[in-house]
């Protein structure tokens, strides 16, 4: 079960129910707890009717702590100003959410929350960076909508698809534009709830009180009415063409678009319009109807659009006329899907009318397969097969969204008021005694994080890894993080004791069974790089062991390449590190033959790799590291004297310095304090260099023109004046190539 805060663009009890609400109950429904957060406003509000309302309700409600609507579904109504992102309001607004969030917090006691974001500004709301991942669900253009800040939206909707970790579009259109700034984008087209509107089908279903009286055939349509993306001209020609049909439409006219006049049709002996009707009644309106209208203009919104009615009226069993957008082109053998034309509209629904196309079983079975639910469970899926999803069961005292809640909690503080003694006694030199109180502790509050970390601390300081290790599995137990392992393994001063004491602490825990992996094989990481500064065969070739293991285990895994966890939980990121590390214990060992079959393997992993299917902050800083080890894997090709399979290896990394300066990754090169582009360019500018004719075996470069990017291996830039380290594992090889 996880805890999801949705951000959506319309109100809860808006009574057009849209993804937002469906998507939500859909999650519920699923086992996971959801703060619905109502609209913040993308525009600024209106002096109409409709907005005015919204601002009066929302002032009734902003004070309130999270109300539950359903089982699993809280709602919370946030004070802002619509509309406004920049300057003294948009801080306000800002700061209201965040309240608001804070307050829901404390009452919900949110656990490691995902943010599923239906709002392009997100980002002017929201630090992303406090959710266990994001999910920006694209529905429409919303941009395109009348009144809205188009250029304001198109930019914060592109930075938002580069920040979030997955992007879900429902129409191919929006899947087309915005997909190549996410790695994460996936298209999951619109859907319907197919038991609620399939409640039209139940026989003897009474007509609702206000259906109008009616003789002959009835079109219906249901939702919004707006100008701007209806086609009210089309509809105002061929109504009164048809004066045997009926038109009812349902739904709020003008909510979007305040220029929107119907008056026309309106005043059209065989137009009805009802307004708005609740959504638990629209069934009983759809059982009353013969055919059931998509009558669209072809715009830029609608192009972006999968109306949602869609399927709602193929649930509901009737036959759909409908604009042929672009989202609809694969629902032809179960729709009449036509021009926006009065005679086109005319004719196809005379054939339906006729009993002429899809028979209702091909409809239903259609809107059967296309519900909130199946998309849903298809979408957490895919996150999951990314790597987005929290663990589960969640860890105990896993982190809380507001980090502050750790910060002043009462264990916490607590055993910070206990740590003051203790220090004191140290202080004494009386450690012994100082122990001995922290056990006490421990023994009343055994699951106290802080505490175990400052045991686990001295336990490490005096040579026990056994048992600072087991303290650690601890706290992994207690909080799913254990940032004292997170300390050790990446911030070198935290570490204690020798690089041959650091060995042996990295040996216990690369041991344990209880970490996850990607903790498990970055202790195999660095135990390797500490057996080679102290050049310790033994300890090396356990470390090659060790990290063949971790290699197996991520290429088994089908998901390692397509991984969105951020940076060091990263998959991919892990596998590189993890070859690198291994070849780089290899050249240590100079075990020329081993270093030969991983270079191969390296080869083919890379292959396997594309940087554009991971996220684009692990991407950018996985450059170095990949780049090092395929000029491994070039060097032994070139001691093999194989042509081809040095220009293989190089035009692998030609691929892949391409695509570090692709735009996507901007954002992420330009702030970085290594320069992964241009240590891209400098070395495979230095192996093009390299380079032999696959025919003339003659032209094989000399060794030294392989060591500058032996030393781009070895250091993080051109140190020339260490070259005869570069030199000598290059004349290590020479006996095997001259053979």
């Amino acid at each position: 079960m996880a805890d999801i805060v949705l951000l959506a663009t319309a109100d809860w009890d808006h009574p057009l129910w849209t993804n937002k609400q469906h998507v939500a109950c859909a999650l519920a429904e699923l086992g996971h707890r959801v703060l619905y957060v109502d609209s913040l406003g993308v525009r600024g509000p209106r002096v109409d009717r409709a907005d005015s309302g919204r601002i009066l309700r929302r002032l009734r409600r902003g004070l309130r702590l999270p109300r539950q609507v359903r089982p699993g579904v809280w709602v919370v109504s946030p004070l802002v100003i619509p509309g406004q992102t920049q300057g003294v309001a948009g801080r306000l607004n800002r700061w209201s959410l965040n309240l608001c969030l804070f307050a829901a917090d404390l009452v919900l006691d949110l656990r490691r929350p995902l943010l599923w974001t239906f709002n392009p500004q997100t980002r002017a709301y929201l630090r992303l960076g406090k959710f266990h991942a994001v999910i920006y669900h694209c529905v429409d253009r919303i941009q395109a909508q009348p009144g809205m800040p188009v250029a304001a939206l198109e930019a914060a909707e592109r930075d938002l698809c580069g920040a979030a970790n997955a992007l879900f579009t429902t129409a191919p259109q929006l899947l087309q534009s915005l997909g190549p700034l996410n790695a994460g984008s996936h298209y999951f087209g619109n859907v319907a709830d197919a038991d609620h509107f399939g409640q039209a089908l139940e026989p003897q279903r009474h007509a609702p009180v206000d259906w109008p009286t009616i003789q002959g055939p009835v079109m219906i349509f249901i939702g919004a009415i707006d100008a701007y993306k209806l086609d009210l001209t089309m509809l105002e020609r061929l109504a009164p063409s048809t004066p045997e049909w009926t038109y009812v439409f349902i739904g709020p006219v003008g909510e979007t678009d305040p220029t929107t006049d119907i008056s026309s049709l309106e005043g059209l002996p065989n137009v009805h319009v009802l307004g708005p009707r609740p959504y638990s009644t629209l069934p009983a309106y759809l059982a009353q109807a013969d055919v059931a209208l998509l009558p669209l203009q072809i715009n830029d919104y609608t192009r972006h659009m999968y109306p949602m009615k869609f399927f709602e009226y193929l649930a509901a069993g009737l036959p759909v006329v409908a604009t042929d957008i672009p989202s609809l082109a694969d629902q032809g053998d179960v729709a009449w899907l036509v021009p926006p034309e009065p005679m086109a509209f005319e004719q196809a629904i005379r054939k339906a009318l006729a009993g002429e196309g899809p028979s209702q079983n091909q409809r239903l079975e259609r809107a059967a397969g296309h519900t909130y639910r199946s998309r849903t469970a298809a979408m957490l899926q895919c996150l999951c097969q990314h790597g987005l999803m929290p663990e589960e069961p969640l860890a105990p005292q896993a982190p809380p969204y507001h980090h502050v809640r750790s910060q002043w909690s009462r264990a916490h503080l607590s055993a910070l008021g206990r740590l003051g003694p203790v220090r004191i006694l140290e202080t004494l030199g009386l450690a012994q005694a100082a122990e001995a109180c922290l056990r006490y502790w421990l023994r009343r509050e055994p699951g106290n994080v802080t505490l175990l970390a400052a045991l686990a601390q001295r336990r490490l300081s005096v040579g026990d890894n056994l048992g600072g290790c087991e303290l650690i599995e601890r706290i992994w137990a207690e909080d799913g993080e254990a940032e004292i392992l997170h300390q050790l393994l990446f911030r070198r001063g935290s570490r204690p004791g020798s690089k041959v004491d650091q060995l042996a602490l990295f040996d216990v825990l690369a041991a344990s069974p209880s970490l996850p992996l990607h903790y498990a094989g970055y202790c195999r990481v660095v135990r390797t790089y500490r057996a080679i500064d102290a050049k310790d065969p033994n300890a090396l070739r356990r470390g090659v062991v060790g990290l063949e293991a971790i290699l197996l285990e991520l290429e088994r895994d089908p998901d390692t390449y397509r991984c969105l966890k951020p940076n060091r939980e990263n998959r991919a990121k892990l596998l590189i590190s993890a070859q690198l590390t291994r070849l780089r214990a290899l050249m240590a060992l100079q075990d020329t033959a081993a270093l030969a079959q991983a270079s191969r393997e390296l080869l083919d992993s890379a292959r396997r790799y594309e940087p554009f299917a991971i996220d684009r902050n692990t991407a950018t800083r996985m450059t170095r590291n990949i780049m090092r080890s395929l000029t491994i894997a070039a060097v032994m090709a070139w001691q093999k004297a194989e042509a081809q399979r040095f220009a293989d290896v190089l035009g692998e990394m030609e691929r892949l310095r391409k695509a570090c300066h692709a735009d996507r990754f901007d954002p992420i090169a330009n702030k970085t304090q290594e320069d992964h582009r241009g240590f891209a360019d400098a070395v495979v500018a230095m192996l093009a260099a390299c380079r032999w004719s696959v025919t003339d075996p003659s032209q094989r470069p000399e060794l030294e023109c392989l060591v500058d990017p032996v030393l781009l291996v070895y250091f993080p830039d051109l140190r020339r004046n260490r070259a005869e380290k570069a030199r000598r594992f290059l004349q290590s090889l020479q006996p095997v190539a001259q053979s």
